[in-house]
């Protein structure tokens, strides 16, 4: 297993795996609304672990740069959120993300099936 993780196909799954948990992040983010306001149960839940302050600091970092970014794609695209409605633009940006995890995901998955099917085929040769 450690010989398999360690090649270069292993390796570069590694980071297919780490860019999915990144956008997975991504997702809740735009999800609070690209801000790092947490909801009640979440944010007692990083406090007792210790983790609020660095959960709620990376998520506000990340709101004047990619949130206003991602604001603006959107509107541009002609995003438009009815004001009587609960949606908000993070719910757009919530299927962006998820868009890309699915196709990072897909891409990986396709990695480990070819590797799988070029295992199964090679058959060893009887002298």
């Amino acid at each position: 297993m450690i010989k398999y993780i360690l090649s270069p196909k292993g390796i570069i799954l590694l980071a297919f795996a780490g860019a999915v948990v990144a956008v997975s992040v991504l997702m809740a983010w735009s999800e609070l609304g690209f801000a790092g306001t947490l909801p009640d149960w979440l944010t007692d839940l990083t406090t007792r672990l210790g983790l609020h302050g660095t959960i709620s600091g990376f998520f506000n970092s990340l709101t004047p740069s990619l949130g206003g970014d991602l604001t603006k794609y959107l509107q541009e695209k002609g995003v438009s959120v009815n004001p009587k409605s609960t949606a908000s633009l993070g719910d757009y940006g919530y299927i962006l993300f998820m868009g890309v995890a699915l196709t990072i995901a897909g891409i990986a998955i396709m990695i480990i099936g070819k590797e799988d099917a070029e295992e199964k085929t090679v058959l060893p040769v009887k002298k």
